[in-house]
């Protein structure tokens, strides 16, 4: 039976989106506890209800923490493993800096901290990042954000040269006004999209040095080491969670800074639900990385196929435009784990209103289903996500049968789905 304090460490040390409603959910319609029940959980873009075997790894460092004492010495001790070991699976250098922090619309705050006084921030829509971001990121700080626009009013995404050629412009007027900028590179959005594109950015950053920062949200963590350590060879900051890509429980950050950045911040407090969640995250993110990038190409390639046949070819769905991964690599991160897709009824979208009604109910089916959150398109539309998670692509990688397992799961979804409509 789940031990009830470590589920009560699971939800501290993080805000109000961890409390727990009637039902003992949270924001994001996930217990603390595992469920022993079937749950169809495709909703890694939002969050992923906690395993049995995930819960264990959290109930591990909870036993060892409380033998001492729930010290500041021991937690400083863990935190410092931790680091060590996120080092070690990336292949970063010994000297590159990790700050950990509850979630990734509090690394926006840490970094917008570090800005001087009417700096310019440049950043993608709230609806394709985080509702809080851009309010986290003018907090007690005397910054202006601007936030540009992914899609046009009709929902279609706009080309990636005019999304780049706005974010120059604004960014050249504010260097010609003597601003610092803060440069917000979303890899990958709510939707699976890069913006603005790496070139743009290496491109100021190139041009601007020390006037222009990139931090670029990557708290999707859908991207591989290569493309991570390329980030911070372009001297780039990255923000990362491991509640999204990699299913642990939600709040548990951190940002890799590169050594040519000059940072100044606050010891970090004492969170031991952080240290428990990360546990989490870095015992997933340990077992991804023992697959080869063939692996991982084969579970998600025979994923989208199925995926993408079933949804061009249902009247209830129209699969949103798929935009491509442009990484300066080959690996994995180049293919989509995102697939977001409109509901259809007599050939017209759903309004925003029942999407979020029916994505409400989908945890109420048998089996129950989950997604990821609508996200609002334009104007008038909004798009569930059905996403591959590490742990998904893991227990699919083990065989062809597991593959197939996994997409039948998903097309369960969908056909429960289809019902409802």
């Amino acid at each position: 039976m789940p031990h009830s304090k470590t589920a009560q460490l699971l939800i501290s040390g993080g805000d109000e989106r961890l409390a727990l409603n009637a039902d003992g959910l949270n924001k994001y319609g996930c217990s603390p506890c595992p469920d022993d029940d079937e749950v169809l959980a495709f909703s890694s873009s939002t969050a992923t209800p906690i395993s049995s075997a995930n819960f264990a790894i959290a109930d591990t460092l909870r036993l060892h923490l409380e033998q001492e004492n729930f010290s500041e010495k021991i937690h400083h001790q863990e935190m410092h493993r931790q680091k060590a070991t996120w080092r070690e699976l990336i292949d970063l250098e010994e000297s590159t800096r990790i700050i950990f922090s509850p979630s990734g619309t509090d690394l926006h705050h840490l970094v917008s901290s570090q800005m001087a006084s009417n700096s310019l921030v440049i950043m993608i829509e709230g609806n394709e990042t985080g509702s809080g971001v851009a309010c986290a990121l003018t907090q007690n700080n005397d910054v202006e954000v601007v936030a540009i626009s992914l899609r046009f009013a009709n929902g279609l995404p706009r080309p990636i040269s005019q999304i780049d050629a706005e974010v120059i412009a604004l960014a050249q007027q504010a260097i010609s006004q003597n601003r610092d900028v803060l440069l917000i590179l979303a890899d990958q959005s709510k939707t699976g999209m890069i913006a603005p594109s790496l070139n743009c950015a290496m491109s100021l950053k190139n041009q601007f040095k020390n006037r222009l920062n990139v931090l670029v949200d990557a708290c999707q963590f859908r991207l591989c080491n290569a493309t991570l350590k390329n980030y911070l060879q372009q001297n780039f900051m990255i923000a990362l969670t491991g509640s999204k890509f990699l299913a642990a429980p939600s709040f548990s950050a951190m940002l890799i800074l590169p050594s040519s950045i000059e940072f100044t911040d606050k010891p970090e407090e004492i969170n031991f639900g952080l240290l428990l969640r990360m546990e989490i995250a870095l015992h997933q993110y340990r077992i991804f990385c023992t697959l080869t990038d063939a692996q991982i190409q084969t579970v998600i390639g025979d994923f989208t196929k199925s995926i993408s046949h079933y949804l061009n070819n249902s009247p209830h769905f129209e699969l949103l435009e798929m935009p491509i991964l442009a990484r300066n690599t080959c690996n994995w991160d180049s293919l989509p784990t995102i697939f977001p897709f409109l509901l259809l009824r007599d050939n017209e979208p759903l309004s925003i209103t029942q999407m979020r009604e029916i994505y409400q109910q989908l945890p109420l089916q048998n089996p129950r289903c989950q997604l990821g959150q609508p996200v609002i398109l334009g104007e008038e539309k909004s798009a569930l996500r059905l996403c591959l998670s590490a742990p998904l692509i893991v227990q699919a990688a083990q065989s062809e049968s597991h593959r197939r397992a996994c997409i039948e799961k998903a097309l369960r979804v969908l056909a429960t789905l289809e019902r409802i409509i």
